[in-house]
C-alpha cells in the first residue's frame, strides 16, 4: 500500500531511511519527494504519481527494499475465480525468461479458465508493418518509437515539444489487442503478461479506450504461480509470428527495420534509465526540427531491453540466459523458403512485399 498522499505504480515502503539514493537515480524531476516525519531523522522519500514515469531506476538504486510496485496480478486471479472470461496477451520476453515453465504456466492458467493465448510477438509484427507503411504513406522520418510507455510518459511530462515526433503507430501490445478486437472478434477481458511496470500507464491511458484490462507482471505472476502451485498440461500461444519476437532486445525494432529495408537506413538505437533520458534532453532540438539523419529513433527505458524489464525478477538479469533463449527464438522465427516475410533467402524488398501481402486486409488507420 502506498504511504502518504502520493499514489503511484512505484511506491515507498516502511523500509525507507531517507538516504536519497532514489533521488540521485531518478530521471524525472519531482517524482521523488522528501516527506517530513516527527524529526528530521524520520524524513523519507515518497513517489509523486504526477511526475513518476515508472522507469524503475529507484527500485534498482534502493538497497533497503524500500521501493516496490503495483500491478493487476491479484485482481486478475480474483476475476478468474469469479468466472470472468479473460484471454492472455503474452509479452515475447516471457518465453525468453521462462522457457522451461512457459508451457506449464500457460496450461495452469488455462485450467483456471483463461480462454485464448496470443503472443505479442505477433502484435510486434503488426507494429513493424505499421511503422514501415506510415513512413511510406506520410514521409514521417526521424520519429521516436513508442513501444515503451516509460519513454512516452517522460516525453509527455518533460519534453512535450517532442510529442509530435512520437510515431502514432500503436505499441505491439495495443496492436495485438486491436487485432484481437477487430479481426478475431474477441469480447473477453485482456490480460497482458508483462515485463514492465509502466505498461499499466499505457493500459489506463484514455487514448487506448480500455482495450486491455490487466497488467500482470512476470515477477508478481511467478510469485503467485509458485505460492499457489499453478501448473497444467503444456499450452502455447496460438498465432504464428516472425521477428516481432526480438522486440524485447535492445535494438529489436531496429533489426526488424533492417530486415525489411536493408541496413543502409540510419536508425538511432538508445536505451538506459538515465542515459536515454539525458540523450533526449540534449538532442530534443535536433529531433524536433527534423535535423537528424535517422529514419526513426528506437528508444527503450531498460538498458538491456524488455527481457530485463522493470517487472522482471532482478536475478534473471544476472546472466545472459534470457538473451540466449531469445536468439534461439529469433532463428526459429526465420524461414528458409522464399515468398515469406521472414524468408532468409529473399531480399529485404521482397520480404516487405510479403509482409504487406500478409497484412493486406488490415487497415493502417485502425492501428494508429
Amino acid at each position: 500500500m502506498n504511504n502518504g498522499s502520493f499514489e503511484s505504480l512505484v511506491y515507498t515502503t516502511d523500509q525507507c531511511i531517507g538516504c536519497n539514493k532514489c533521488v540521485n537515480a531518478c530521471p524525472a524531476m519531482g517524482a521523488c519527494m522528501s516527506v517530513e516525519g516527527q524529526t528530521n531523522e524520520d524524513r523519507t522519500i515518497h513517489v509523486n504519481a504526477e511526475y513518476c514515469v515508472s522507469c524503475g531506476a529507484c527500485i534498482d538504486a534502493c538497497k533497503h527494499g524500500a521501493r516496490k510496485f503495483t500491478d493487476d496480478t491479484d485482481k486478475f486471479f480474483e476475476d478468474l475465480k469469479k468466472g470472468e472470461k479473460i484471454s492472455l496477451l503474452i509479452a515475447p520476453a516471457f518465453l525468453a525468461n521462462y522457457p522451461k515453465e512457459y508451457g506449464s504456466v500457460l496450461g495452469g492458467l488455462k485450467k483456471l479458465g483463461v480462454n485464448r493465448i496470443i503472443s505479442i510477438s505477433f502484435g510486434a509484427d503488426i507494429t513493424t508493418w505499421g511503422y514501415l507503411n506510415y513512413i511510406q504513406k506520410y514521409n514521417f522520418v526521424g520519429g521516436i518509437s513508442q513501444p515503451c510507455p516509460a519513454v512516452v510518459r517522460y516525453i509527455e511530462n518533460y519534453t512535450p515539444e517532442l510529442i509530435p515526433k512520437l510515431f502514432p503507430v500503436q505499441s505491439p501490445l495495443m496492436c495485438g489487442a486491436i487485432y484481437c478486437r477487430k479481426v478475431l472478434g474477441l469480447k473477453d477481458k485482456l490480460a497482458f503478461i508483462s515485463p514492465c511496470i509502466a505498461k499499466k500507464l499505457e493500459i489506463e491511458d484514455p487514448n487506448n479506450a480500455g482495450l486491455v484490462q490487466y497488467n500482470v507482471t512476470f515477477e508478481h505472476l511467478m510469485d503467485y504461480v509458485k505460492a499457489n502451485k499453478i501448473s497444467g498440461p503444456d499450452a502455447s500461444d496460438e498465432i504464428e509470428y516472425g521477428l516481432g519476437s526480438i522486440y524485447p532486445t535492445p535494438g529489436g525494432l531496429k533489426e526488424n527495420v533492417y530486415w525489411f529495408l536493408g541496413d543502409d537506413v540510419a536508425v538511432r538505437q538508445i536505451e538506459g534509465e538515465k542515459r536515454m533520458y539525458e540523450w533526449l534532453q540534449k538532442n530534443k532540438k535536433h529531433i524536433k526540427d527534423n535535423q537528424t539523419p535517422f529514419v526513426f529513433i528506437d528508444a527503450l527505458n531498460c538498458e538491456n531491453g524488455c527481457i530485463c524489464g522493470t517487472a522482471v525478477d532482478s536475478k534473471m538479469s544476472e546472466t545472459d540466459d534470457a538473451l540466449y533463449n531469445l536468439i534461439r527464438i529469433k532463428e526459429k522465427s526465420k524461414k528458409n523458403k522464399r515468398g515469406d516475410a521472414w524468408s532468409r533467402p529473399d531480399s529485404p524488398a521482397k520480404r516487405l512485399a510479403n509482409l504487406n501481402k500478409q497484412f493486406k486486409k488490415l487497415n493502417l488507420e485502425d492501428y494508429l
